[in-house]
Order: structure tokens, then sequence, then C-alpha cells
């Protein structure tokens, strides 16, 4: 059973029997993406945005990079507007310690390669420590992935405005892959606040943000919307699969050292030894 789901290739680590689970990691998949967001007022968009978009993303990605995706970490770095309705706040060295932690068990599981698809700015620099202190720690590749950062050349072009905190690329991607958590009748521009350097406010006095002095108000274009999310997923897919693939080739250090598959994880689900040959590169996996 566990192998003949396992050429379905169920990607979600939740979804898996814990059998199956070990027949494939790290025989068959030895990557693993990490959705991390928050809980924050988002303009006209739900709470949730900041977790919608990398979990999605994440579930874009997976056929494509042979990867695993691990249950969303719903909770982050707040601090700005955290206070705001619905919103949770972490503090910072709460949260390096507990990513930290589930990265490092996501290592001793089996996965060599593991990508933090982050969907929220306030994370950004507790995920910096976190990734590295557990790959000096570990020797686990690990990567952050934000994509609202990659994807900043295309927003203005497509969608006719920079991008910004519930600005117009967020609430372009809520639109194309939940609409249901998009309340175009709860826009307001007051809503929208400009971010000056000169000013660190706590709460931020606005639920979207703008920068550099333009407005990035939401475009509520259901076309639009779908051209750049699909813009999104190949982009990033291009990205991420070029960082797999240049982990995984055999000149890379220590790359044959990762490969060797501990004695436990070449044990099945039965119990008996079996032997596994090195993981294929994600471009020999398209």
């Amino acid at each position: 059973m566990a192998k003949q789901r396992s050429r379905e290739r169920e990607r979600h680590i939740a979804r898996m029997n814990w059998m199956e689970f070990a027949e494939i990691v790290p025989r068959e998949v030895h990557t693993v993406l990490l959705p991390i967001g928050t809980l924050e007022a988002h303009g006209i968009t739900s709470l949730g945005t900041d977790n919608e978009i990398p979990t999605r993303l994440s579930e874009a990605m997976a056929e494509r990079l042979n990867a695993a995706v691990a249950p969303t970490i719903p909770y982050g770095v707040t601090a700005h507007l955290g206070a705001l309705a619905g919103g949770t706040h972490v503090p910072a060295q709460a949260f390096t310690d507990y990513v930290a932690a589930v990265i490092g068990t996501l290592a001793h599981q089996g996965f060599q390669n593991i990508i933090v698809m982050n969907g929220h700015g306030g994370n950004t620099d507790a995920l910096r420590e976190a990734t590295r202190r557990v790959h000096e720690e570990l020797g686990v590749y690990v990567a952050v992935f934000n994509w609202w950062i990659e994807m900043r050349s295309f927003v203005e072009e497509m969608l006719g405005a920079p991008g910004g905190h519930a600005g117009v690329d967020e609430t372009a991607a809520m639109l194309a892959i939940a609409p249901d958590q998009v309340f175009p009748d709860l826009w307001d521009p007051s809503l929208a606040f400009a971010h000056r350097d000169s000013l660190t406010a706590f709460p931020a006095p606005g639920s979207l943000l703008y920068y550099g002095g333009k407005r990035s108000d939401p475009v509520l274009d259901g076309r639009k919307a779908a051209r750049f999310w699909e813009r999104v997923v190949e982009h990033t897919g291009e990205v991420l699969e070029d960082l797999v693939a240049r982990w995984n080739r055999e000149g890379m250090p220590a790359t044959q050292r990762r490969r060797v598959v501990p004695e436990r994880a070449r044990r099945g689900a039965n119990g008996r030894t079996t032997e596994a040959g090195p993981p294929r590169s994600a471009r020999e996996k398209k």
C-alpha cells in the first residue's frame, strides 16, 4: 500500500502514513518545502494571506522539484501590525528557536534540501538566523525564499503598480488562488499608508503599506490576477529548480556525503533493509 501511494506522489507530509513516509524519504524524495507566514491585517484580503500564498506556492512547486510539503507554520514575527484586529505576534527569538527546531527535525527525518517558503516580511531576519544556525550545526542544505521580493521586477509591468504589504501583488495572488478570501466591498483608499524610512510606528497606521511614494492599491481584475499568479509559479519554479539542481550536482562540496542514506532510513516499512541509490537531480525528475 505504501509503495502504491508513493507512486501517486502524495506531497503533503501530514497526509502521508508514517510507513509511506519511511519508504520514500530520503530514497525517492530528499527535498522539502516548509511554508511559513503569520496572521495579520491585510487590507481587503484575509488575515491568513501570508500563510495562504506560500502554502499554495509550495503545492505548485512540489511536483516540479520532487519535493514534499511540510505543514505550514502559521504564526510569525508581526510586531508592526500584530496589534490590529486578528493579528498574532511571536517574539523574534522564540520564533527563531522554534523554526530552527522544526528545520532540524526535518533534517533528522532524512531531508537533505530544505527550502523555507516565506510569506511574511517580518519573519525575514529571524528566518535568516534560524537557517544559518541549522546549516552550521547539521550541514543540511537550507534556503529561505521570499516570493514577493523575487517578483518585484514583474509586478508593475503586469499589474500597473509596484507591490506593497496587502498591495497589488498580494491581492492579485489571493484573487487568483483564494478569491473567497478577497473582500472588494471593504476597499477604502484610507486603508493605505505610505511607509517612511524616517518613521517607525507600532502598530503601523495602515493595513496596506506602500513604499517609495508609489501607491499599491488593489487591482481587482481576475484575468490579470490569474496571469500574474501563473508568472509567480513559473518564475519561482525556475529559481528553485536551479537551486536544487546546483545543490545536487556531483561537484557540490559534501554532496556525496549527504547522499549516503543512514541505515535506519534504508529500512522500509516492513523493517527490511533495502538498497537505495543516490537521489536523482531535480533536473532529472522534471
